[in-house]
C-alpha cells in the first residue's frame, strides 16, 4: 500500500513538472513575442514629406501641399476615412524656424484654407474655427466642444531641402 501510495505521489510530482515547463515555454514565447511587436511598433519609419527648398520660404507665408493620406490625420475621430488625400501647410516663423501645420481641423475632419487678407487658417465649410498662423485656435468654433490646436509636424532640414515626418510634434 505504501509503494502504490509512493507511485501516486511520484506521478502527480512528474505531472506537475510537466505543467511548469509546458508554463515557462508558453510564458517566454508570448514574452518573446511581446518583445518583438513592441519594438516593431516603436521603431516604425517614419514617412519623409519633401517641401521644396529652404530659399523656397523666404516670405514667411504658408505653403500648401497636398499629400496622400497621413498617419497622423488617421487620428482625427471625424475625419472620412474614404478621404485619400491631406493638405500640409509649411513655412518659417520670425525666428527662422520651422512650423508644419496639417490642414486638417483636428475637431470636425474637415480641411482648413489659409486667408490671406486676414492672416489666419479658417474651416469654411463645417464648424467656422480660424487659427492663427503658428496653428494655435483663436475662435469661431459653432459648436460646444472645446476647442483643439491644429496638429504640429516635425520639419527636418537636410541639404538645403525642407521635409515635413508623418508624426505629431512632441512640445518640449
Amino acid at each position: 500500500m505504501l509503494r502504490k501510495q509512493s507511485e501516486r505521489i511520484a506521478r502527480q510530482e512528474r505531472g506537475q513538472r510537466r505543467a511548469l515547463i509546458v508554463f515557462v515555454a508558453a510564458f517566454a514565447l508570448l514574452l518573446g513575442f511581446c518583445a518583438f511587436a513592441g519594438v516593431r511598433i516603436l521603431s516604425l519609419p517614419t514617412t519623409l514629406i519633401a517641401a521644396g527648398r529652404v530659399e523656397d520660404y523666404t516670405d514667411k507665408q504658408p505653403r500648401r501641399y497636398n499629400v496622400p493620406k497621413l498617419k497622423v490625420s488617421e487620428m482625427i475621430q471625424r475625419r472620412d476615412s474614404l478621404a485619400s488625400e491631406d493638405v500640409i501647410y509649411v513655412r518659417r516663423d520670425s525666428d527662422n524656424g520651422w512650423i508644419a501645420l496639417l490642414g486638417v481641423d483636428t475637431l470636425s475632419g474637415c480641411f482648413l484654407y489659409w486667408d490671406e487678407q486676414a492672416g489666419l487658417f479658417q474651416d469654411v465649410s463645417c464648424l467656422g474655427a480660424r487659427y492663427t498662423p503658428d496653428g494655435r485656435y483663436l475662435d469661431g468654433l459653432q459648436s460646444g466642444e472645446p476647442p483643439q490646436n491644429m496638429a504640429r509636424l516635425p520639419v527636418d532640414v537636410r541639404d538645403d531641402q525642407v521635409f515635413i515626418r508623418d508624426e505629431i510634434l512632441r512640445e518640449r
